[in-house]
């Protein structure tokens, strides 16, 4: 596959992971919701055909049809209020002449959806296979996959899948360990969307630097005096003491924003406050880290160099106050939250701490779901489905067809330019039928790519990237890794979901008041180690560190 670079996908793309939690639901159009045809009478001529037809279709190349004459399925998947019904879409019309697999469409609105759903399991009336968002959460496909209704997948992909295989061992080696449950199945078929190695950067007005006589800094003794220079010598030049050295949000995406100052003494603080270290689980909100990064924070917050709106202002609050051009640093994806000062900002890297310690936060997959694609046990010859599904993964233009928009044509939703980059078109310049949702499945199986540069489109998100690798060693080498996203066991979920919430609760208030200056960190250090074992820390490390044991020793 060529070399693309994806232009204006990124919006696009943190847009849908959160678009099925509230956002789209604009009134722009209706989904409606269908009876389930009779899933045994639906797949009646599949099983005819794949009865004549099984040999060959093992060694199908994913050209030409799957059956020799049609077939229909039934797949039922959840719509947001704006997006057209999967039926009408070019790319399924498309796929029905290519393949001979029909798909009868059941369709719910987004609202109505898990109540639908349940109802739908609960009458044992359910369809061939569910796609899209909808019957995929980690319990549903536990809950479903255990009691034989979700049928297992893994001998399906190894004898129907070539493109899938084919992705994964080249792009996600590691992939098919996530999609595998406890008891050694696969239920779901996944959707990659991109890969970034960083989240967030922060960014530093170099224009201010300039006009203070300072260097970029690279230590957090350098970036505290540069603090004070902003503070106190007016780089804004207005004459007034205006000027707001340092903001950040304090609850973005868990720790986004700040979390990449604790890798300065240690580990740097992930959204969900796990660390992998030489194979062992760590919490990091009882690590030394956290302590002295705590520490570090609240004495910037005491000297007046940090944003005293930090714990109450959500994004939009702080790209108008960036964008005013009054802010010595900050963090976000990119500096376009500067708005027409994005270009007094540069790129600030990890800074290295008292101990030398300089470390970058690696994200792994972002954008990932595991459970896209299930087929029932009503299903007939669910290697017919297999194939059709495996069309997905094909390459990055079949995913973005399915998932995104129709192309390439300069016509529809995107295309190539003269350089052979992707361009997307904005919804303004697009007719009706071609913008998100109404040609796609949003959120359907997809691979577009393992490389983040092929589809950001961020030259300057890119090279940021490409520095901060230099400090992200401890992930390349192995001694560090995220929490995978694995399936565990009702059980293990059970038994421990409350206390995540209520460890991860704690830690981030008891944060809040260190960096507020409400309560001292290392007075309050021994009491906080306590309370943590009271809330269940002990027994809920146990519990992760069984559940990765488990993923990690599965091939």
């Amino acid at each position: 596959m060529k070399r693309k670079n994806v232009k204006k996908l990124l919006c696009i793309l943190l847009t849908g992971t959160m678009l099925l939690t509230g956002c789209g639901a604009s009134e722009a159009g209706s989904a409606e919701t269908e009876s389930v045809p009779n899933a045994s009478e639906a797949g009646t001529t599949a099983e005819n055909a794949a009865d004549e037809g099984s040999e060959a279709a093992s060694e199908v190349s994913g050209k030409g049809p799957i059956a020799e004459e049609k077939v229909t399925y039934t797949l039922a998947c959840q719509l947001s209020p704006n997006w057209g019904n999967p039926a009408d879409g070019e790319f399924w019309q498309r796929l029905e002449e290519e393949t001979n697999v029909h798909i009868e469409w059941v369709t719910y609105l987004e609202s109505e959806a898990d109540e639908k759903f349940k109802l739908l399991m609960a009458s044992g009336d359910y369809p061939d296979g569910f796609i899209g968002a909808l019957g995929g959460s980690d319990n549903d496909i536990v809950t479903y996959g255990s009691e034989g209704i979700y049928i297992p997948l893994n001998d399906l992909i190894d004898q129907y899948c070539p493109n899938f295989k084919q992705r994964v061992s080249e792009e996600y080696p590691d992939l098919m360990k996530m999609i595998t449950c406890a008891d050694g199945n696969i239920y779901g078929m996944p959707s990659v969307l991109y890969n970034p190695d960083i989240y967030n950067n922060t960014f530093i007005n170099k224009k201010w630097l300039d006009a203070v006589g300072a260097d970029v800094p690279e230590t957090t003794e350098e970036f505290e005096a540069v603090l004070k220079k902003f503070k106190e010598e007016d780089p804004n030049g207005n004459g007034e003491a205006d000027e707001i050295p340092m903001t950040f949000m304090f609850s973005d995406w868990g720790a986004s924003d700040h979390g990449p100052y604790f890798g300065s003494f240690g580990y740097p603080l992930s959204p969900d406050y796990i660390m992998i270290d030489n194979k062992q689980v760590k919490y990091l909100g009882a690590e030394e880290s956290f302590k002295k990064g705590a520490e570090w924070l609240g004495q910037l917050y005491s000297e007046g160099l940090v944003d005293r709106d930090i714990f109450t202002q959500d994004s939009s609050g702080m790209a108008a106050k960036v964008s005013q051009g009054n802010v010595g640093v900050f963090s976000s994806w990119d500096s376009t939250d500067a708005g027409d000062y994005a270009d007094d900002y540069v790129a600030l890297m990890p800074l290295k701490g008292p101990d030398g310690e300089q470390n970058a936060l690696v994200e792994g997959i972002t954008g990932f779901y595991k459970g896209r694609f299930m087929i029932t046990d009503k299903a007939k010859n669910p290697e017919i489905l297999m194939q059709w599904i495996d069309r997905f993964y094909e390459n990055m233009e079949v995913g973005l067809n399915a998932t995104y928009g129709i192309g390439p044509d300069e016509e529809k939703a995107w295309y190539y330019d003269e350089d052979n980059s992707i361009v997307f078109k904005k919804d303004a310049e697009l007719p009706d039928a071609y913008i998100r949702g109404q040609q796609q499945l949003p959120f359907a199986p997809a691979i577009l790519g393992s490389e983040v540069e092929d589809f950001l489109g961020n030259p300057a998100k890119n090279e940021i990237n490409a520095r901060m690798k230099q400090y992200t060693g401890k992930f390349e080498d192995g001694t560090w890794e995220r929490w995978p996203s694995c399936y565990m066991t009702v059980e293990e979920k059970e038994d421990i979901a409350t206390t995540e919430t209520d460890l991860q609760d704690y830690s981030k208030n008891q944060l809040a008041k260190w960096i507020a200056g409400e309560s001292d960190v290392n007075a309050d250090w021994d009491n906080y180690l306590k309370e943590l074992e009271n809330v269940g820390l002990r027994h809920y490390l146990e519990v992760k560190q069984q559940i990765f044991d488990h993923y990690d020793s599965a091939e």
